[in-house]
This record gives C-alpha cells, structure tokens and sequence, in this order.
C-alpha cells in the first residue's frame, strides 16, 4: 500500500482508546514506510489537528463519509466506525480494481449481518452484503487481554484486518 486512510479515531487529546488507536496507525506506517497517512474524525479538534500533523498524519478537511477511491494500494484504518461507513467504503470501489487496492482494519463486516439477520443486513448493506457472499478474507487481532494491562483499552474490540482476494474477487457481479 501506499497509503493509509483514517476514519473514526476519536480525539486523540481527549481520550484514551483514541491514543491507542492512533498508536497503531503510527506501527503500521512504520512498519509499511515510506507511506502517508491521512485522518478524518467529525470529533476532532484543532488541537487534536495540530498533534496528528506533529505525528506525520495529515488531517482530511472535509467529511468524506468514507467514500474515497482506492486509486492505489490503500489501508484504511475505521476503528468502531459506523455500519453505513464500511457500506460506503465498499460502495465508492466497487469494480474489482479498486477492491483489490483495499484493505480495511476495522469491524468484522460478518459481525452485523450476524447481528441484524441476514435479510435486514442485505437491505440495510447491499454492497457488505455481496462481499460477505462472495468470500472476504478476515483475520483477527489478538485480544487486548494479551497486553497484559491492568486496564485493557479495548480500543480495538472485534478490529480485524479484511482485504478481498482476487480469487474471491473473481466469483462477483460487479455489473450490478
């Protein structure tokens, strides 16, 4: 990947699961460098801009609604984000190029439909719902309770890392 994208982190100045969350971010871009980041949180403050910037993340202006274009290899990173986000996510890359160029580190996508049923997922998330048909690839964090923390953060409860494999990505209907 070439970048990583940010939503939903929080306020880093204001809360301590978002100093986490941001903590890992700053693992996997030194762990994937030379890489950029980018973050966007309708919570964040100025303040909270300020240190993100301190850290080499680049704050987005404008709420995208998680609506970016893979264009190239993009990690994006959405922390406890809202179902529609992730529909939103998916929505704006569906062709097999862009989805190929993504990787989300986020809630497991099959964690709602189990939630909701089937039939109110499918209505709610038809694109989740046609990725979870078709085979997305999901691997889960360690829990947090192999930190060895008095108090566990829980800033990455049911975070796992879904990327669509090509093979998978063969077997959909992108026409529809």
């Amino acid at each position: 990947p070439t970048e990583i994208v940010c939503y939903g982190m929080g306020s880093p100045t204001g809360s301590q699961t978002s100093q986490w969350q941001v903590s890992l971010v700053l693992e996997m871009r030194d762990a994937l460098a030379p890489i950029r980041v980018f973050a966007f949180d309708p919570v964040a403050t100025d303040t909270d801009c300020k240190v993100l910037d301190s850290l080499g993340i680049s704050t987005i202006s404008e709420n995208e609604q998680a609506r970016r274009m893979a264009h190239e290899g993009t990690v994006f990173y959405m922390p406890h984000c809202e179902q529609f986000l992730y529909e939103n996510l998916v929505a704006a890359n569906w062709t097999r190029e862009r989805l190929e160029r993504v990787v989300v580190v986020g809630n497991r996508f099959a964690r709602y439909r189990e939630a909701q049923g089937e039939e109110e997922f499918a209505k709610r998330s038809p694109f989740l719902d046609r990725m979870l048909r078709g085979g997305i690839e999901a691997v889960e964090l360690p829990s947090e309770k192999h930190l060895r923390l008095k108090h566990p953060p829980y800033a990455f409860t049911d975070t796992c890392i879904q990327y669509f494999g090509c093979d998978k990505l063969d077997m959909i209907d992108f026409s529809q």
